[in-house]
């Protein structure tokens, strides 16, 4: 097998264990991207009390081989780089990073949704900060990005 076939069959399988472990959930929608945002797929929250659309944008990333949090850190600083490079985001983005070899899924903020004094910000991360990405962890993303949608939903219509 070449290297480009290699990264080609690699980038599915990181693609088909992110739709995995997002489909999980049954709020939560998966469309591929435009290639100019420069992230792989953007997630819709189902929530039908709300009539805003609740997005999240996901950079993907995987290595063949084994991999723990820390390395993972360190082997996604030019990908960090590259999206200090890319145009700032005005919604949520995170990084899902997969270890192929013993099929472990880490996470990370991009464009992080926080609320200062019940203001929603987001922070833009210029290092990985890898965690192990668990059902339970998703839920806690997808809580987090709804509530700083209800806080910019707050500031909107006032």
């Amino acid at each position: 097998m070449t290297d480009d076939a290699k990264e080609l069959f690699l980038a599915d399988r990181v693609r088909a264990f992110a739709t995995v472990i997002l489909t999980r959930r049954d709020d939560l929608t998966i469309a591929e991207t435009k290639q100019s945002t420069g992230l792989d797929l953007h997630v819709y929250i189902v929530r039908e009390d709300k009539p805003m659309r609740l997005a999240f944008g996901v950079l993907l990333r995987g290595v063949s081989s084994s991999m723990t949090a820390d390395n993972a850190n360190k082997v996604l600083g030019p990908t960090m780089g590259q999206f200090q490079g890319m145009r700032k985001f005005t919604y949520p983005v995170c990084l899902f990073f997969f270890s192929m070899r013993d099929e472990r899924a880490y996470f990370s903020w991009l464009a992080e949704p926080v609320l200062t004094e019940g203001a929603p910000k987001l922070m833009h991360h210029a290092k990985a900060t890898c965690v192990e990405l668990t059902d339970v962890l998703l839920g806690q993303i997808v809580e987090r990005i709804v509530g700083w949608y209800d806080a910019v939903e707050a500031v909107l219509i006032a």
